[in-house]
């Protein structure tokens, strides 16, 4: 497995595939990559795509100041992050700097207690393409907030632009999302959607009529809300179904 660690301030790797220096994340081989942050701290990492990529990223139980930006200079870069941490301030950058490059990023995450992201999408090349994709749960007395911006400059013709963010809220709590598109051009296609909300309590009363528990159901929409927004590997889902399963016994 091509595994990054990132701890006490350094980044470490089992692959040959990989460069690392000053914090900057080069791939050399296109192919499937597994990135966890396995303990609390600030970090500012450079990740550097010129091939097709996938790249998981995982944080649990940590409190995290991220800093990063992704540079997909060809390829294709698909970005699988899941977090279920204590507090998070994460602000990233991905820029889109060759024509018909393409990002994929799923983001899904529990929120416990404070979280913040900002997500810059840079279309710096024409026939750019961005899919941004958020999933999140946001518990009681929680601070959930979203800034996404995607920005298109005016000589970046024939873009392809997507956002769309959702929360899904277990009690009040101080949920947000600011969707933003800046472009200075007509010849682009762009759309985004978002929504902050509860289940529905027909989908609830309709797995309880076949017999499941409120719990059970609850669970059920749960996976597979989170897990819809997450193509991981094995190790990866284990984990994410064992802290659901810890939340909603």
């Amino acid at each position: 497995m091509n595994k990054i660690v990132v701890a006490n301030n350094k980044i470490s790797s089992d692959s040959d595939n990989i460069d690392i220096s000053n914090g900057v994340i080069t791939f050399k081989k296109d192919g499937e990559y597994v990135l966890e942050y396995v303990d609390s701290g600030s970090y500012k990492l450079t990740f550097v795509v010129s091939d097709r990529i996938k790249l998981i990223e995982t944080s649990f139980d940590q409190e995290l100041e991220i800093n990063n930006r992704y540079v997909v200079d060809g390829g294709e870069l698909k970005v699988v992050k899941f977090y279920n941490n204590k507090r998070v301030c994460e602000n990233i950058d991905i820029d889109l700097g060759k024509e018909l490059v393409k990002v994929d990023y799923h983001f899904a995450n529990i929120c416990r207690e404070e979280e913040r992201y900002t997500i810059n999408i840079n279309h710096l090349a024409k026939k750019t393409y961005s899919n941004i994709q958020n999933r999140s749960i946001a518990f009681k007395n929680s601070v959930l907030k979203f800034i996404i911006n995607s920005n298109v400059g005016e000589d970046y013709i024939k873009s392809v632009l997507d956002q769309n963010t959702r929360i899904v809220t277990m009690g009040e709590c101080d949920a947000s999302i600011s969707p933003n598109m800046f472009i200075d051009l007509d010849d682009v296609s762009a759309k985004h959607g978002s929504i902050i909300g509860s289940f529905n309590r027909d989908d609830i009363f309709y797995l309880m009529s076949k017999g499941i528990s409120y719990n059970d159901a609850l669970k059920l929409l749960i996976r597979g809300y989170i897990m819809a927004n997450m193509e991981v590997d094995v190790d990866t889902r284990v984990k994410i179904m064992q802290i659901i399963d810890m939340y909603w016994r």
